[in-house]
């Protein structure tokens, strides 16, 4: 730590590696407990990091810096949660905001403790509902900036998608009125890109509710791709789909289907197990699993 603090940067890894490896009984022993108190009153030091810590160009580098300052004794659980406040408001400040920000945020704050420092970002109304600018608040506890998120899901934009994507790996919806709304949203969306990474995300709920259901299986027949159709297959197969399971869905999807270039997919396996559940039917033994 008396180094120029680029050298110590370079040493981060092990200097973390190292911190981690220590027990409580060696953190006890005198001259390792000698050190560390060493460190922790060196103030010099403590300011030349901290200095350093604030001009890391990599975010995801700082907020690695700011944890170790804490296990060094340098900040306490607050004044660790006001630096990286103050990380989140330097990169929110800029432009360059993007989905390895939100990725971050949200991981930082996975327990919440941050939530309550939100009221100490002050950022502008325009800015705000910027899609990648509100992820990052939402991961800090906005309900304005969630609903603004949920929105993004069903942009036409391809990238705000990708965005909402990550969020909600982090937050996933619970309400389930909110996830019937972005159901509805996303049935309604022109066949694109977008809406097949948006269809993907919802694959990771397995709906139940049968409005949700219905507005997806009402989309199937106007697609104009095959993956937006495998898309609302993979979704239905892993949801509650005996709820909307008749003769007039399996006829639905027979006769709609676009042709796969690829061979059988998870549309076909979807037809062969809406049979299967068909009255008098048996069922299939070879009924493949994509759960």
């Amino acid at each position: 730590m008396g180094r120029e603090m680029a050298e110590v940067r370079m040493f981060l890894d092990h200097i973390e590696k190292y911190s981690a490896s220590l027990s409580e009984a060696e953190r006890h022993a005198p001259e390792v407990s000698g050190a560390l108190e060493s460190i922790a009153s060196d103030e010099a030091a403590r300011t030349r990091y901290l200095e350093f810590a604030r001009d890391a160009d990599q975010p995801a580098v700082r907020a690695r810096m700011v944890e170790l300052a804490r296990k060094l004794g340098w900040l306490s659980p607050e004044d660790q949660r006001a630096e990286l406040i103050r990380m989140i408001g330097d990169r929110l400040a800029g432009n360059s905001v993007g989905s390895a920000d939100v990725d971050l945020v949200c991981a930082l704050n996975k327990d919440h403790n941050l939530d309550q420092e939100l009221h100490r970002l002050h950022v502008p109304p325009a800015q705000a509902n910027n899609v990648p600018h509100a992820a990052v608040l939402a991961c800090l506890g906005s309900t304005e900036a969630h609903a603004r998120v949920l929105r993004a899901l069903s942009s036409p934009d391809d990238e705000e998608v990708q965005i909402a994507q990550v969020y909600l790996h982090h937050r996933p919806i619970a309400d389930a009125t909110e996830l019937r709304g972005v159901a509805a949203a996303i049935a309604r969306m022109n066949g694109s890109d977008a809406q097949v990474r948006a269809l993907d995300t919802l694959a990771h709920y397995r709906l139940a509710d049968r409005e949700s259901l219905e507005a997806l299986t009402g989309l199937f027949p106007r697609a104009k791709s095959v993956n937006v159709q495998r898309a609302i297959a993979g979704i239905l197969i892993r949801s509650d789909y005996q709820t909307i399971a008749d003769a007039g869905l399996l006829k639905t999807l027979r006769e709609h289907r676009l042709k796969s270039p690829d061979g059988q997919d998870v549309i076909d396996v979807f037809i062969r197990r809406l049979q299967a559940s068909q009255p008098g039917r048996p069922q299939s033994s070879d009924l493949l699993s994509l759960r």
